[in-house]
């Protein structure tokens, strides 16, 4: 019985997946992202990986049919299901930490702790008022978490002489450092964001890759189990039984729901009653 993609010790993270198309992502022509239909990124790519396991045991068919080029399809659907739900943690992600208020806050009133007891310690010579002022607080998230840092490392080159002259402890140090020290890389991540894709932007692409993916997969399936009639119980429509409604819905617009504008070519095979199926004329 076939491997499942999640559990191949091969098969790459989601990070890894979806960093393998963030390139192609990004240059996807405009005509390829499906922007009207609407798909849940999650589910529709969990229909996807719980399809695979059925959709390998017909590997050897689909290659013989469709050769390299459909094989490839097969190869790559595990990698593009993988990436779209990474593309959905990121959004998530992006959501979360797209408003540091509240953060900023919170380093804001650690830095009145610090900064308030070291003025006092400056008020009875020891600590330098000079550098005590280099952590005075001024305008910004930013600023904010590196005048805490600047204190609290004055904190630390000091310990020795203050500590018994301050209610701070080690542990009150650390956990305002920790605090500081987020609030810049949450700054840092922000910013770097808004130089690439937009994260609501790249899952609507990653889902795009998916459902063209899914679809040529799809079809070429349909094709080789023509006969059989259970095309759609080994590879089922992404669209069966979608919910509405849901904020992590996403847009997709196929020309067909049940497949893409423009199959593989297949290698003609005459079926069973009169050389008739699904891509013969």
């Amino acid at each position: 019985m076939p491997v499942r993609p999640d559990s191949h010790p091969d098969a790459p993270s989601l990070k890894a997946a979806l960093d393998s198309k963030r390139d192609l992502l990004e240059r996807m022509p405009e005509p390829e992202i499906f922007r009207t239909h609407r798909l849940d990124a999650a589910t529709a790519a969990g229909v996807v990986i719980g399809s695979l396991p059925r959709i390998a045991q017909h590997r050897d068919a689909i290659a013989a049919q469709f050769g390299r080029e459909g094989a490839g399809f097969l190869d790559d659907l595990p990698i593009v299901a993988r990436a779209t739900l990474q593309a959905n943690v990121e959004l998530t992600a992006s959501d979360a930490m797209s408003d540091l208020a509240d953060m900023a806050a919170d380093v804001a009133e650690e830095h009145k702790l610090v900064f308030t007891d070291a003025e006092a310690l400056a008020n009875r010579k020891l600590l330098d008022r000079s550098r005590v002022e280099t952590g005075r607080p001024v305008q910004g998230y930013r600023t904010v978490a590196t005048s805490t840092l600047v204190i609290v490392s004055l904190f630390r080159e000091h310990w020795s002489a203050v500590r018994n002259k301050t209610p701070l402890t080690r542990e009150d140090l650390d956990r305002v450092e920790k605090k500081a020290e987020l609030l810049l890389q949450r700054l840092d991540e922000r910013e770097q964001g808004s130089t690439r894709l937009p994260a609501a932007e790249l899952r609507t692409r990653a889902i795009s890759l998916l459902v063209s993916t899914y679809g040529e997969v799809r079809r070429m399936i349909t094709y080789v189990r023509w006969w059989d009639e259970d095309a759609d119980t080994i590879a089922p429509s992404l669209w069966s039984g979608r919910r509405r409604g849901s904020r992590n819905e996403v847009v997709v617009e196929p020309t067909d729901p049940t497949e893409p504008e423009t199959p593989v070519t297949p290698i003609p095979t005459p079926g069973p009653m009169n050389g008739d199926g699904p891509f013969t004329s």
